[in-house]
């Protein structure tokens, strides 16, 4: 069963439950109405005859006189006139004409009640009749014990209650229904669209339409999700496309060695190498490249390692002085050999928590980068400092710069600036992801022919 149909039912049903309920309380309501009404003429219409019985009784009418009379007024009204004595059993009735005599269980009717009182009893065949009782000051003659005089009509039937308001009613209810289940259906509709266009949107990306959006203008609740369902689509999208230049980087990063292996590795076979110097050459380029292989691999395995938290690191009190420290003391050297001075900016105390091991990767990877992007007779500077809970440290070079365009990019997987940047383009990316790992952020900086500045930033103790 869809969600649209599933919807319609329960507004439909919610509907339906509604109209009955108010339909039956209306015949609750209706069916009260014609009691009380019916109790009121019975009322209004007993109070003249038990004031005429009791004009008649006071005149010493016969027994004959007075049934005679009151016949007539039990014909004319409908109803029934009932004498009862003190215990409440019937002792004579007069009926309307061509309706049965009632038949009462003893002490069943009402007796020495006050005058006018009404209420309800019931026949030995079980039928409902509201009466209006008044006591007897003095007996009719030939009804010696009588002291109550009862006036009784049947009580209305539900269905003659109901008649007059069921057809009006039945019309407004089936009109309410109707209109009820049009606006259930717009309703289910209003409301599937989005979720439709959300469920189209998903087969479409689960069938490779990585670019499909649902672009809803909607600021309700289910707006909100087509807009989130739009930003998980983007990052799949963004996913996807980072999987497919992965791959070919990967593909193309490996195919030089590779190539470069095979190819001496066949002149070794084929005999090509026919000297002595040729065959130890083409074995230091195999050797070279085997091992440039294995770099990149372990690179990769470690990147990957570390962005799915995997990677296993210590976490212990350093002083990043020494870390950087070190790093400059290592890159001098080779600083130098380029005429490049390498600047130390840093006082101890820069107390971080970590593995200095990774630690000190990262600033040899910023280093080396700037090194090797700087020209002579320039400098490098490394810079430390504390700030609002965290160690800032920064690592500026003098080189050729980065574009703006290219700087959002510099921390991704085999990302190189054109005619700049050196190397195969994990180095970075690593980078990034040991600071992630740290609980800090790193940022690049730079403009074109302004030099480079990486900046780190790490949580302080």
């Amino acid at each position: 069963m869809s969600l649209r149909l599933k919807l319609f039912l329960t507004y439909s049903l919610v509907v339906i439950v509604t109209l009955f309920t108010a339909a039956l309380g209306s015949a609750v309501l209706v069916r009260q109405y014609a009691d009380r009404l019916a109790m009121e003429r019975l009322d209004d219409a007993a109070r003249p005859i038990s004031v005429q019985v009791a004009a008649l009784i006071r005149g010493n009418v016969t027994l004959a006189e007075l049934v005679e009379n009151m016949q007539a007024q039990a014909d004319a009204s409908g109803m029934h006139i009932l004498w009862s004595d003190a215990d409440g059993n019937l002792l004579r009735q007069l009926v309307p004409q061509a309706e049965p005599a009632l038949q009462f269980p003893e002490g069943a009717l009402p007796h020495g009640v006050p005058q006018g009182t009404t209420g309800e009893i019931i026949d030995d065949a079980g039928a409902d009749y509201f009466y209006s009782a008044y006591p007897l000051a003095r007996a009719p003659a030939g009804i010696a014990r009588a002291q109550t005089l009862i006036l009784a009509v049947p009580r209305p039937e539900a269905a003659a209650a109901l008649a007059g308001v069921f057809r009006p009613f039945a019309w407004a209810g089936v009109i309410a229904l109707a209109a009820s289940i049009v606006l259930a259906y717009w309703l289910s509709r209003s409301v599937y669209k989005p979720l439709g266009e959300v469920s189209a949107a998903a087969d479409k990306i689960a069938r490779g339409d990585y670019g499909y959006r649902i672009n809803s203008r909607d600021t309700g609740d289910i707006g909100k999700l087509a807009q989130n369902f739009d930003r998980m689509a983007a990052e799949v999208e963004a996913s996807q496309l980072k999987l497919r230049h992965f791959v070919a980087d990967v593909s193309h990063e490996l195919k030089s060695p590779l190539t470069a292996v095979q190819g001496f590795s066949q002149a070794l076979l084929d005999g090509t190498a026919a000297d002595q110097e040729t065959r130890d050459k083409a074995a230091r380029i195999i050797n070279d490249e085997a091992k440039r292989l294995r770099r990149q691999v372990d690179e990769l395995l470690d990147l990957s390692r570390l962005q799915s938290g995997q990677f296993k690191m210590d976490s212990i009190r350093i002083d990043l002085y020494d870390v950087l420290k070190h790093s400059a003391d290592l890159f001098g050297p080779p600083a130098a050999d380029k005429s490049v001075r390498i600047e130390l900016d840093v006082k101890p105390g820069l107390w971080v928590k970590g593995d200095a091991d990774r630690l000190e990767q990262v600033f040899n990877n910023l280093l080396d980068n700037a090194v090797k992007n700087s020209p002579p007779f320039t400098g490098i500077k490394i810079a430390a400092r504390v700030e609002d809970g965290h160690v800032i440290a920064s690592v500026l070079d003098h080189g050729p710069g980065i574009h703006p365009d290219a700087l959002p990019r510099v921390f991704d997987r085999f990302y190189q600036v054109s005619g700049v940047r050196t190397g195969v383009g994990l180095g970075l990316a690593i980078t990034r992801e040991i600071v992630l790992a740290h609980g800090g952020g790193i940022e690049a900086r730079s403009a074109p022919g302004a030099g480079a500045e990486f900046v780190v930033s790490l949580p302080s103790m």
